[in-house]
């Protein structure tokens, strides 16, 4: 047993009618101080004082009274053997501190995800959204931060993949595999929070292999400029089973005319989105003064996510940085039908506005969009294992333009933070040249 570090010393204090005792102040074990009255003084002064003044003592001439009378020597041995016993005693008890809980990891993340990082809103919103469901399907708020291993991890991790879920009415299915990857990130966030406060030794999502971003997987659809303008006209035809009839069964125009309006910009939004690759937030939140005539420019510097709850501000594109892409000729056509078709087109108007001036509803136009696949003879589209989606239209963009722009170029113009990204896009160059001349190689060999 280590032995506790303590001290004390022994003086004389005067009492009443000239009387001396010894009085012993030292530190006990469990680190308080104490005094303690050893006895009378057998003592008489050495006529000599301490730096502080204090009378040095000296034993006292003669025999004493008694053996309860002790001389400076017997004092100091008294308060050798009171530390010696303060020694054995054991230490004041040091109460382990209280485990954290994974609740208390799970606010410290989102508090500094919110007030350090300073993550947008709707990022918040999402981190909120995935903590409770780690918390509801794995982790309950209590459980001890530190008894989460990364074999538990991966297990739950396996379960989601592959465990049918019933969602909606829908038949029961495993969740989506960016939907898991996503959950797991969040994971790893919360735990790399209570790793940085010391609350647990390492970050154990770490040490597993998170389930890869389906969004770098190169199948994905892309569709012809001939099969976009297709598609684009067949999303403003009104079916006749969705013409506004009045009460007399007519055809009522005016509502017509306005159906006409919202669909001939909706198909101008999916146009757009293929010939710029601009994402859904940012082509909702595309302004005039971001049309750059001169210089053949289209700026992009705000982006509404149509995840964002209804009157949140704009915010930065992804990647917090603005950018800039090249105005080519079917992106200025666009536009001057938008101009033509009278959309009021001051600095801070959208190009894309909806029938009250707002934002476009993603919900609105993605069925438009699906509604015109179908018409336009491309339905199997959405058939498939991996069916074309609304996003499709930016690989549309980046495989088309990976075709004669650098990859460096592409990367800016579709504001990827990693050239990598922008690589998927170059599996679909033309490669006629490269094969005729490795035809020619391999023919010329005997």
């Amino acid at each position: 047993m280590a032995e506790h570090v303590l001290s004390g010393h022994v003086r004389v204090e005067e009492r009443a009618r000239g009387r001396r005792v010894w009085i012993a102040e030292y530190q006990r074990a469990d680190g308080s101080r104490t005094r303690k009255t050893l006895g009378p003084a057998w003592v008489r002064p050495s006529g000599k004082r301490t730096a502080r003044g204090a009378v040095l003592w000296r034993a006292g001439h003669g025999s004493k009274p008694d053996d309860s009378y002790l001389t400076p020597a017997e004092a100091n041995e008294r308060l050798a053997r009171l530390l010696d016993a303060e020694r054995r005693r054991p230490g004041p008890a040091v109460r382990a501190p209280r485990a954290k809980t994974f609740g208390e990891a799970i606010d410290a993340f989102l508090h500094h995800s919110e007030h350090v990082a300073g993550v947008e809103e709707t990022t918040l919103r999402g981190y909120r959204v995935a903590s409770g469901m780690l918390a509801e399907e794995e982790f309950p708020r209590e459980t001890p931060v530190r008894t989460i291993t990364s074999e538990r991890i991966d297990a739950y991790q396996t379960r989601l993949l592959t465990t049918p879920v019933a969602r909606g009415g829908r038949e029961p299915r495993p969740l989506r595999r960016k939907t898991v990857r996503n959950r797991l990130l969040v994971l790893s966030g919360i735990l790399g929070r209570a790793r940085a406060l010391g609350w647990i030794a390492t970050n154990p999502a770490r040490e597993i292999r998170i389930v890869p971003d389906p969004g770098a997987n190169p199948d994905f659809n892309v569709l012809t400029p001939k099969q976009v303008e297709a598609v684009a006209a067949a999303m403003t035809v009104i079916p006749d089973g969705e013409l506004p009839l009045m009460r007399n069964g007519l055809v009522d125009e005016r509502s017509v005319a306005v159906m006409r309006a919202c669909r001939a910009i909706w198909a101008e939004a999916v146009r757009l989105a293929a010939y710029t690759g601009l994402r859904f937030g940012e082509l909702r939140d595309l302004r005039w003064r971001d049309v750059d005539w001169h210089g053949r420019n289209l700026h992009v510097r705000r982006n509404t996510p149509t995840s964002a709850p209804a009157g949140v501000r704009s915010k930065r594109p992804k990647g917090r940085r603005g950018r800039s892409l090249p105005l080519i000729d079917q992106v200025v056509d666009v536009l001057r039908r938008l101009e033509q078709a009278g959309v009021p087109t001051g600095p801070d108007d959208l190009v894309l506005p909806n029938a009250a001036g707002g934002m476009l509803d993603a919900g609105k136009v993605r069925a438009a969009f699906y509604a015109g696949l179908a018409r336009a003879g491309l339905g199997y589209m959405r058939e498939k294992d991996n069916p074309i989606t609304l996003h499709d239209l930016r690989h549309t963009f980046g495989t088309l333009g990976v075709r004669t722009a650098p990859v460096t170029d592409m990367q800016q113009y579709l504001g990827h933070a990693q050239i990598q990204t922008t690589m998927r896009y170059v599996h679909f160059r033309p490669r006629n040249e490269a094969a005729a001349r490795l035809s020619e190689a391999f023919a010329s060999e005997e």
